[in-house]
């Protein structure tokens, strides 16, 4: 597992502690409709930390054609769409020999608490996306993630305890889902970051932000500079 991160609960678990099987059974919550209307009809989308495929598969139903990314062949295996090619690999080391129109990166990646590796990111993010392609990051804004809280819907219960705030806008804190009786916990470590800082590392990886697709700015849009 990495440094401040751990995961528990049925079924496998990424390197960062996330549990496949609760990526597996976890819903579209509107995203796929955020980005489909952020970018034109039948774009070429390389999105990267692609899980399981819940907007793999929900992009391509809207008529776009995704290449899907992720470092755990387990959540890979789990991808199942036949029109969509999938590639192993760390988002760090990953680079294609094409461009896209749109990068995505989602699952709050951006706010890794390590500020070199979230050069690579976006280093690997500016690398694919084509001239006037767009990139897509979803980050975690401060506020966001606050405790002890518990959260309930139709489809389980998310529970946040164990909040540590931290030097640097660093955050840690535990996370248990319990989806059908099953219940899956994560320890998690993140870095809040401000508008500078973003706009430094865009910068440091050769992109600019253009604009944000909500007012919370948890969805940032970043073009080639």
């Amino acid at each position: 597992m990495r440094v401040g991160q751990g995961g528990s609960g049925p079924g496998p678990h990424t390197p960062d502690g996330s549990a496949v099987e609760l990526y597996e059974v976890t819903p579209v919550h509107g995203e796929d409709e955020l980005i489909d209307g952020a970018i034109a009809p039948g774009s070429s989308v390389l999105e990267l930390g692609c899980g399981t495929g819940r907007i793999t598969r929900a992009l391509t139903a809207l008529g776009h054609h995704v290449v899907a990314v992720d470092e755990s062949p387990d959540m890979i295996a789990r991808v199942r769409a036949p029109s969509v090619e999938t590639i192993c690999s760390t988002i760090g080391e990953l680079r294609l020999e094409r461009r896209f129109d749109l990068v995505l990166m989602m699952s709050y990646l951006i706010n890794v608490a390590d500020d070199a590796e979230r050069l690579r990111l976006l280093r690997t993010c500016a690398h694919h996306v084509r001239p006037g392609g767009s990139v897509i990051l979803q980050q975690q804004t401060p506020g966001m993630l606050r405790g002890p809280v518990v959260m309930t819907s139709d489809r389980g219960t998310m529970v946040i305890s164990d909040l540590e705030e931290l030097p640097g806008g660093r955050q840690a804190a535990t996370l248990t889902h319990t989806v059908g009786g099953r219940s899956w916990s994560q320890r998690i470590l993140t870095q809040n970051l401000t508008e500078d800082q973003l706009a430094t590392q865009l910068a440091e990886a050769g992109l600019q932000r253009t604009r944000y697709l909500t007012p919370d700015q948890v969805w940032v849009v970043a073009q080639p500079a």
